[in-house]
């Protein structure tokens, strides 16, 4: 009865556990990266929100000629006073490189003061470069 006691205990911690790491592991996300992640699949949509919150030449001119779909942060990181987001996202078509297409991209957008001030690619997933 006593292992059966604590089998039965171990159980229902390990359940708590997990409650607790998955309500501590959601990501905050501010309004504005928010924003950029709802427009992300349409790409005039993405490039409209781009342009309001992004000081020109911080974003390639590439991110606004693919169409991607999928976005995901996956890391959320704070150096410097700024928020970095990592993102990834799938290639859906392109119509500069069809090998493209299909690919999952990795970002990094930084975030200060409700203004992305940083932004990097982090190449394809799959670490071959199509274009």
């Amino acid at each position: 009865m006593l292992r059966s006691f604590k089998s039965k205990g171990i159980v229902i911690l390990l359940f708590i556990m997990g409650g607790v790491l998955l309500c501590c592991s959601q990501v905050k996300v501010i309004p504005e990266m928010k924003e950029l992640i709802d427009k992300f699949p349409n790409c005039v949509q993405r490039t409209a929100v781009l342009e309001k919150y992004s000081e020109p030449g911080i974003v390639p001119v590439e991110l606004r000629m693919c169409d991607m779909t999928k976005p995901i942060i996956k890391k959320v990181e704070e150096r410097e006073g700024i928020t970095y987001y990592t993102l990834e996202s799938r290639v859906e078509k392109c119509l500069h490189s069809e090998m493209a297409a299909g690919t999952v991209r990795l970002f990094d957008m930084g975030w200060q003061d409700q203004k992305l001030v940083k932004f990097a690619w982090g190449g394809p997933k799959s670490g071959k470069v199509e274009y």
